[in-house]
């Protein structure tokens, strides 16, 4: 399966790192044998301008500022923030230690269950709703225990809805879901229903709460999403098998 990939912005990811500015991964690789120890240093004197705009790199799950490291005359950044920031999608598989830049042909596998990150090429709901915390981490942080690396928003709907086409090739739809509203506590849905508005999940949970959602999709052709709630999340969608 492709995955949908981002409209391509105006800077590039080259113009970016021009001259001697190198990308490292900030992602965690296993196996010992592939580690060196060097001496490194966080350098804050380091600025990054990303189309003419300040940018500072940030872990895009907990919005902890990346600082870039120098060594031996080289500075590196983190490979996921910069390239997220310039609207390239990332993947990482741990079963193989390999990372994915742009377009991912096959399946990245995560634990037991093989799953692809969904990109804004998946969603509707007036306008795109894609967040990425790097850039946005206030709407990706409801509270001080839940946070997302990316997701979808209700954007000043009352709900977030969301359509994923799957023509029947995947499995598994999953998520974690915040769903938050401001004038109701209790009784908010959660919905999947797919093209012929047959249910295939539903949900009632409170206000307030982090909900996570698996569900069986393979007879779907196009899933349909809807969260409701002024402050909901669809946080870190994935189709998988």
């Amino acid at each position: 399966m492709k995955i949908g990939t981002r409209p391509k912005p105006k800077g590039t990811l080259s113009a970016l790192l021009a001259g001697a500015l190198f990308v490292s991964l900030s992602m965690n690789v296993s196996g010992a044998d592939a580690l060196t120890e060097v001496k490194v240093f966080l350098n804050t004197g380091i600025k990054v301008m990303l189309n003419g705009k300040s940018f500072e790199p940030a872990d895009p799950d907990d919005g902890t500022r990346l600082v870039p490291i120098t060594y031996r005359g080289s500075t590196y950044l983190p490979l996921r923030a910069v390239a997220e920031a310039t609207g390239m999608q990332v993947a990482w598989d741990d079963k193989t230690n390999t990372a994915y830049l742009g377009e991912v042909v096959g399946q990245v596998a995560q634990g037991e269950t093989s799953y692809i990150k969904l990109t804004p090429d998946f969603v509707y709901n007036g306008n795109t709703i894609y967040r990425l915390s790097s850039r946005t981490p206030e709407e990706l942080k409801p509270s001080d225990q839940v946070s997302f690396g990316h997701g979808y928003v209700t954007g000043g709907y009352r709900s977030v809805t969301m359509e994923v086409k799957n023509d029947f090739k995947n499995g598994k739809f999953k998520a974690s879901i915040w769903v938050q509203d401001s004038n109701q506590a209790d009784n908010l849905i959660i919905k999947l229903f797919d093209e012929n508005q047959v249910t295939v999940k539903e949900m009632k949970v409170k206000s307030g709460t982090l909900n996570e959602l698996e569900a069986d999709i393979k007879d779907v052709k196009t899933l349909w999403v809807t969260v409701q709630g002024d402050k909901s999340i669809v946080g870190e969608p994935m189709l998988g098998n």
